[in-house]
């Protein structure tokens, strides 16, 4: 009996070892801002480009095509305003977020030997470490933690893995108050990130 438990025992750390690995990853973030109730800046709002930079576990499990891959992240978004005419001047600047990201992608796939096609459902909860702020009369209290959720694809291919999924961040991004008026719901955050990854 005991035999046959250590063999188990070392069947499962050898499959464990063989679906497992270990990577980084970096890439691009295309955000926009929006639902934001004070309507000189929701008119004013541009797309902007930030980058992701992160470490990430990925385990597959054996037959079913199905591999599990939690992930921390550096993201930095940022978007910019204006310009915005308000009492005969022009006034514009730009928004940075920093955020540390914690998403757990579930991935099903298809192995095809060389290739590994996927799609991905990742959930993700998030913390605030910094922001900044250079648009001219906005004051801008960035929420501390935030959630989400991510859908999209992606493809392994030997150790490198290209992937991209559409966020929705579920909560408000932050409060805003420009020259006086106030936003009741403080904007959310949406947009692709396109990310490559290599596992060791």
């Amino acid at each position: 009996m005991k035999k046959v438990l250590l063999l188990v025992t070392a069947f499962l750390l050898f499959s464990v070892q063989g679906f497992s690995q270990f990577g980084i990853k970096g890439g691009l973030n295309y955000n926009r801002l929006s639902d934001i109730d004070i309507q000189a800046l929701d008119q004013n709002v541009d797309n902007s480009t930030g980058f992701n930079v992160g470490i990430l576990y990925k385990f597959k499990v054996p037959v079913v095509g199905l591999a599990i891959q939690p992930e921390l992240v550096y993201s930095q978004t940022s978007c910019d305003f204006g310009p915005i005419m308000y009492g005969g001047a022009s006034h514009h600047g730009d928004l940075e977020v920093r955020n540390l990201i914690l998403p757990v992608s579930l991935q099903m796939g298809m192995d095809l030997i060389l290739l590994r096609p996927f799609i991905q459902v990742a959930p993700y909860i998030g913390y605030t470490l910094s922001s900044s702020n250079s648009v001219d009369n906005l004051k801008f209290d960035a929420e501390k933690f935030k959630y989400g959720i991510g859908v999209g694809a992606g493809i392994d291919i030997w150790k490198l893995q290209i992937s991209g999924r559409y966020n929705w961040e579920l909560n408000s991004v932050a409060d805003f108050e420009w020259n006086g008026y106030k936003s009741l719901k403080g904007g959310k955050n949406k947009g692709f990130e396109l990310s490559v990854a290599f596992f060791f």
